[in-house]
Formats: structure tokens, sequence, C-alpha cells
């Protein structure tokens, strides 16, 4: 099928995306520019940044200069204490509401629509899954310009619930192909589309917004069905002619993305934002510092790296994190977040020793943090069982080489008697040769 001649190795490359905020048709939208923002927020007492969303882009369930809630035990911003609440602000006059179907229609037309996709030649099933399928509207101008990966992309979109409730609607919005800045069905369905084409484009939630929805407007495991039109495709940025400053903006929009895709605990694809800002911070050249931004850049490196340990650890990849903490530390050695978690990547490697010593430190520097003081108590207490166990486990060994070692009564007279018996014989051979000889 032609649709999918040269796009299947596009998708297998293509990276998970980031959601657009609820509909509000906004013009000239753009994901490459940042915003002021800090980082990831935990439920623990240390904190790291707020987590705020730049009205200039779409991210899911956020408002401009929007803090977002993130569970977790340790906060990830600069603030020392209290929660980051999450307002999420709705327009409620640009929502349009189609009549509402009853659960039984609604379930009767759903069937239908999904047969009459099976049977329709021209859906293209992307993934060959069925969760992601797209049909052209209207033809665009060529394979040849389709966008490549890292290309800047310019679509129109029309987001539909299955409610009928209209979501994720720009006259124009611009992202970085495959770079995780919006939802994934995005991602991979404008990476099959021609230049002006017209597509429709049904999702199920893994490519939408997932188990969690996204705040009031999505639903959790909702289906999403999107018109999009591709307007324009641009060469992809070169970090080395921009600003640090502009580099900075770039990269604190990848961040934001990572905060967002945390707080809906897809965990992994956070890591994916983390790490492609701290990609383009570290493409900056030396050269082009000055004091303030080399200040700057690297106050977004703690934040980034802070992030990108907490959802290290989320995903079991404790190596991973205590390199990302000691990335912190080189910069900030003082930083209480990374010492606070690279005591808890060491406590999930066992070096409860290590831990505790870098827990204490962490401690003397906020003497008065709660959450280190308890989770202190909880290594100490558990280096103390080690001890205990390794204690009892030598006992045991010695025990057991004791027995082994061990000669009954009986056995050992006999050996003396015979060890004497011999030693009589050899003196009375000696004594012998010796007489033998002066004869």
């Amino acid at each position: 099928m032609a649709e999918t001649e040269g796009g299947q190795q596009a998708v297998e490359d293509l990276i998970n995306g980031e959601e657009p905020e609820s509909c509000k048709m906004k013009e000239n939208k753009s994901l490459t520019n940042g915003s002021n923002g800090d980082d990831v927020h935990e439920t623990t007492g240390i904190q790291e940044s707020d987590v705020s969303a730049s009205g200039d882009a779409p991210v899911a369930g956020a408002a401009s200069k929007e803090d977002l809630a993130v569970p977790q035990e340790v906060d990830d911003g600069e603030d020392t204490d209290g929660k980051i609440n999450s307002e999420v602000t709705q327009n409620e006059e640009t929502r349009t509401h189609i009549e509402e179907p009853s659960e039984s229609k609604g379930d009767e037309d759903g069937d239908k629509k999904k047969e009459k996709e099976d049977e329709d030649p021209d859906w293209v099933d992307i993934l060959g899954t069925g969760h992601l399928k797209k049909k052209v509207l209207r033809e665009g101008q060529g394979m040849d310009t389709r966008p490549e990966r890292g290309q800047l992309v310019t679509i129109r979109s029309k987001g539909q619930l299955p409610s009928g409730d209209e979501v994720d609607c720009y006259e124009e919005i611009q992202f970085v192909l495959g770079d995780g800045d919006v939802v994934q069905a995005w991602d991979l369905a404008v990476a099959l589309m021609q230049l002006g084409e017209q597509a429709l484009v049904i999702t199920k939630p893994r490519f939408g917004y997932g188990e969690e929805g996204r705040n009031d407007d999505i639903p959790p495991n909702t289906d999403l069905t999107y018109e999009l039109e591709l307007l324009k495709v641009e060469e992809k940025l070169d970090i080395e002619t921009l600003s640090p400053d502009e580099c900075c903006q770039m990269a604190d929009k990848k961040r934001e993305r990572g905060n967002e895709l945390y707080s809906r605990k897809d965990y992994s694809n956070a890591i994916n934002s983390y790490s492609k800002a701290l990609e383009i911070l570290r493409d900056i050249k030396p050269s082009s510092y000055t004091e303030d931004s080399k200040k700057t850049v690297d106050e977004l490196k703690v934040k980034c790296y802070n992030n990108l340990a907490a959802a290290q650890l989320k995903v079991d990849a404790p190596n991973a994190a205590l390199k990302s903490c000691n990335s912190v530390l080189d910069i900030r050695p003082k930083n209480v977040k990374a010492l606070f978690r690279k005591g808890k990547v060491l406590a999930v490697e066992s070096e409860f020793q290590a831990a505790v010593a870098v827990m204490k430190e962490a401690l003397a520097l906020e003497p008065s943090n709660k959450t280190i003081h308890q989770e202190l108590s909880k290594l100490t207490a558990r280096q103390a069982e080690e001890k205990q166990s390794e204690k009892e486990l030598y006992q045991r060994m010695v025990g057991d080489m004791a027995k082994v070692t061990e000669i009954p009564e009986d056995h050992s007279k006999r050996q003396w008697m015979y060890a004497i018996s011999v030693g009589i014989l050899a003196v009375a051979i000696f004594v012998g040769a010796i007489i033998a000889s002066q004869a």
C-alpha cells in the first residue's frame, strides 16, 4: 500500500510524544520555544522546582504558567517546602458539545463505525495492530514531501472524543517531529503524511492520553479521532547557530514536557524528554557563554538531571539514576535533592554504608528536613539488620567448620597410642643401629 511504503522505518524510529492542551483553536503555536518553569514536584518535603507549562505549547492539561503535581518520594523543584498544586483552567465557551448519545447507543454506533473502518480499504493500519489508523481525506504534494525526523512541522489539528466533544484543536501548531513533544499518534501519523495532505487519524489510548487521561477534559483510556493537515515542513534547527538563551528556552520546553509525562506516570517517555533537553544544553558552545548564561544553563542542567534520576528510579534503572545524580553533584556538590536521591539509589544497590554516609551529608545541609530524617532512620535500621545477618552467617560458618574438624574421643586415644608406639619403635631402631655400628 502506498501509505506504508517508506514510512515503516520512520515509524519504528519515532519515539513517544506530548499531548496538546484542551481544545482551544490557537494560532501559530510552537513547541520549539521554551518558557520559565521548574522541575518535577514530589510530595515528601524535598522539593525541586515548580513545574510550569507555557501557554505557547500544547502541554496536556496545562494552562499558561501552570504548576503540575507529581506524586513521588522527593520533590524536584528549587523550592524547599510546600506542594505544587495543579491548577487546570479550561475555557468552556470554546468547547463544542455534540449531542451525547446514550451508553447503549454509543456502543452500537462504535461497533458500526469499527465495521465500516475494517471494510474501508482506504484506512491504513500504521502499526499493524489496529491501534492507530490513518485515512487520507485529501492527497498531498507527493511522497518526497514527507517530513523527516528532527524537522519542524506545522499542522492543523481538530480532535474529537467518543462523546463528540472537541479537543486539541489548533489552526496552526509547530513541533519537532519525533522528539516526543506531542501525542504519539501525531508523531507517528504525521511522519506518513505528505505536505498539504489532510488525513483522519483514529488512535487507541496507547498512542493518545493513555490510562491517565488528561485532567477533566479527556477521560482515562479514551479513543480519539483527529483530523490533521500538514501545513509546513522546515529543516531541523542547528543548535550551534542559536544563542545560549534560545537553547535554554528549547531545552526548558523539553523539560516541561518531561514533567507532564512524569505526572501521568509515563516515565519512559519522560526520560526521553529530559534526555532531549540535556542534549540541547550539551551542544551549546562554551565560547558563546556569558557569566549569566552559564549560570542559567547549569541551573537547567541540574533540574533536568534531578528529574531524569527520579524517572530512572521509577523504571528500575539504578545505575543510570546514579550517573544522573553524580552529574548534578559535579555541577552543584551540595545539591540536597541529588544527595538524597543518590542515597536512595545506593540503598537499592544494597550499599547501605555508602547510602547512610550520603544521606547524612544531605541531612547536614538541611537538618530540619523530616523526609531525610525518615529515610536515614530506615537506612540505619536496614544497615543494622544487614550487619546482624552477616554476623549470624559468620557464626553458622564457624560452627560448621568446628563440626567438620571435631575428632571423636575414642578415635583420638587410638591415634595417640599409635603415635607413641611408632615413636618407641623408631627410638629402638635408632638405638639398635648405634650399638651395631659401635660393635
